[in-house]
């Protein structure tokens, strides 16, 4: 009997080593094919129900890139519902990663992920015409990110997340919760070392103006006064762009002899490769001004800062995990030498480390910002056709476009 668990869970890990291989491929993809047919391949896949929450963060952001809104929003509230109601591993799942392998545990997202979820989702409910939905899950990720706060970490903390909450809070008139946004937005990109892109400086300037308050524009203005627009008049253009696609993990493995040469002893862990992302910007123009994008959230970063938030924890499981493996080889010896034999294949095979992540997120989030009297515009990128877009019908306009393809999705009011 417990013959036949130990060949079921192999069966399994297997299963899960071949899935995130296929998963890994795909994401290597985009940087050749466009989102939709990376789309069409992915939704011709079923994953297991370990793999719920990945396969739809990366189902609902191509969707989102395609230009499928609604089924974007039901892809990322899965995920995200699936993700919140796995803060307690079941038993079983906790057996399985203590005495197999990591993957046999559900995928519940990095800190970066539980709060990017909101992000996508917003954006989604944005271009789908629902600015309030948008500002609903901006509030959703504001706890979020209050969830994960720890005293001097900035793990979980988004700068994406707080300025795209200020753009909501601007397009709906609500101008301290607004400025307030726009400030936590510079304080996380400060905290991290980040320029703050001048679409911010200049909004910090705009909404401190508009709210009256003399003391912070003062301040703000001596601290940019590169920034500094004594007119606020013309139509605005916040322009949110996706660059590149996010490292996927590899596994790093270690194979060692026992003390008594008995054993083959292995233990595997995550790791990102080296960074190998070159910056593509895009530029807005109108007849007299040009702008160019500029960083907001480096997620290359994040995904290996949320990796080293959790590595301890990580290798505490790891090698507590070869002990537990080390022990049942060596009792399966002392009954049969090749039974011990077999055991120790075994479990040297079913050491792999789980290298699930949301891997088809941009390497970048950039922004800009353009007050214009033109009533069009141009967004040019290196590798993709100039896109024209009409301004002249409103005021107001958010516009997100990606590297990977040549869509271009406006928001106006």
């Amino acid at each position: 009997m417990r013959n036949a668990i130990i060949v079921i869970l192999l069966l399994l890990t297997t299963g899960c080593s071949l899935q995130q291989h296929s998963n890994n491929q795909l994401a290597n993809q985009l940087l050749h094919e466009n989102p939709e047919k990376i789309l069409s391949i992915l939704q011709e896949d079923t994953p297991n129900e370990r793999d719920f929450a990945q396969y739809h963060l990366n189902l609902g952001y191509l969707q989102l890139l395609s230009g499928e809104f609604i089924p974007a929003i039901e892809s990322l509230t899965q995920a995200k519902q699936k993700m919140q109601s796995l803060n307690a591993t079941s038993i079983s799942e906790n057996i399985g990663a203590g005495t197999v392998n990591e993957t046999l545990r559900s995928y519940s997202g990095y800190p970066s992920d539980r709060v990017m979820v909101h992000n996508m989702l917003a954006l989604s409910y944005l271009f789908n015409q629902d600015i309030e939905g948008a500002r609903v899950e901006m509030l959703q990720a504001d706890i979020a990110m209050k969830k994960l706060a720890e005293d001097k970490s900035l793990v979980g903390q988004l700068a994406s997340t707080h300025l795209l909450s200020a753009i909501v809070y601007e397009l709906l008139d609500e101008r301290s919760n607004a400025f307030i946004s726009y400030q936590l937005a510079e304080e996380i990109l400060t905290e991290r070392k980040m320029a703050v892109p001048e679409g911010i400086k200049i909004a910090l300037l705009r909404m401190s103006d508009k709210m009256g308050n003399d003391q912070a524009y003062t301040r703000l203005s001596k601290k940019y006064p590169q920034s500094v627009q004594k007119s606020y008049s013309g139509k605005q253009i916040f322009s949110l762009y996706f660059d590149g696609v996010v490292s996927n993990k590899r596994q790093e493995s270690l194979t060692v002899p026992s003390f008594s040469g008995r054993q083959i002893i292995r233990i595997s862990m995550p790791a990102y490769p080296k960074v190998n992302y070159n910056l593509q910007r895009i530029k807005i123009t109108d007849d007299i001004q040009n702008v160019s994008s500029e960083v907001i959230e480096n997620i290359e970063n994040l995904a290996r800062e949320d990796l080293a938030h959790d590595y301890p924890e990580i290798l505490l499981a790891t090698t507590t995990r070869a002990t537990i493996k080390y022990a049942a080889v060596k009792a399966a010896d002392k009954k049969d030498p090749l039974l011990g034999a077999v055991f120790n294949i075994l479990s040297v095979i079913s050491e792999v480390a789980d290298l699930r992540s949301w891997n088809m997120l941009p390497s970048t989030i950039q922004f800009s910002y353009l007050q214009s009297n033109s009533n069009n515009i141009v967004i040019s990128s290196l590798n993709s056709q100039d896109n024209n877009l009409d301004i002249s019908e409103a005021n107001q306009h958010i516009i997100l476009s990606s590297s990977l393809s040549n869509n271009l999705f406006h928001y106006q009011q």
